[in-house]
């Protein structure tokens, strides 16, 4: 078994946490529900940024288990997402941020390309975070997401987005996709059009 099963991939953007409120309250679920202790600690007092990761966009890696944790600092490599190919899993299982990923891993990926996640027929996730759909000038959220990210839990507080139960088969009533996750906050800019050339499902 792995040695830290869990993880939390925070942003850091010029030397300042981001979204930590929302990292600590999945943390300490993930403590509670999968580890069955109360016993946390605060994110934000164990993340000591080296000088040398203090400017730019920063992914902090914290790995951890029942009693102990690991954390890694990389500067963050955007990746650019040209279009998305749907694939079935139907059980597919991501309760919790697990370190184990060859649930996504099975799936090899071509330059550019991103997977939309379709479980029992509905929209789930994509392998790297939440998928936000507008349709008529309001954004949602798939119901059955597999993980709910930190930025899509404090997306929904601020009712900037909604959770919408969404089958493959009325993907293409939507007008645009994005990808959400914590190096990825909520941008329309990034939105891409939908349309058969970039959701091949």
């Amino acid at each position: 078994m792995c040695q830290y099963p869990l993880f939390e991939t925070i942003a850091i953007i010029d030397g300042v946490v981001q979204n930590i409120y929302y990292h600590q309250k999945r943390y300490e679920q993930a403590m509670r529900l999968y580890f069955n202790t109360e016993n946390t600690v605060n994110l934000a007092d164990i993340i000591h940024i080296p000088i040398s990761y203090q400017t730019g966009i920063v992914r902090c890696k914290i790995s951890y288990n029942k009693s102990s944790y690991c954390i890694e600092f990389f500067p963050y490599l955007k990746r650019e997402i040209d279009y998305f190919r749907c694939v079935q899993l139907n059980d597919a299982e991501y309760t919790f941020k697990y370190t184990d990923r060859q649930l996504f891993e099975q799936f090899p990926k071509k330059s550019g390309e991103e997977l939309i996640i379709i479980k029992n027929g509905f929209i789930s996730d994509c392998t790297i975070g939440n998928l936000l759909f507008l349709k008529n000038g309001i954004w949602h959220s798939p119901t059955h997401y597999l993980l709910k990210g930190t930025q899509l839990s404090q997306l929904i507080d601020k009712k900037q987005v909604i959770l919408t139960e969404i089958a493959q088969h009325n993907l293409y009533d939507y007008q645009q996709i994005m990808m959400i996750n914590a190096l990825n906050p909520f941008d329309p800019r990034r939105a891409i059009p939908i349309n058969k050339s970039t959701i091949r499902c």
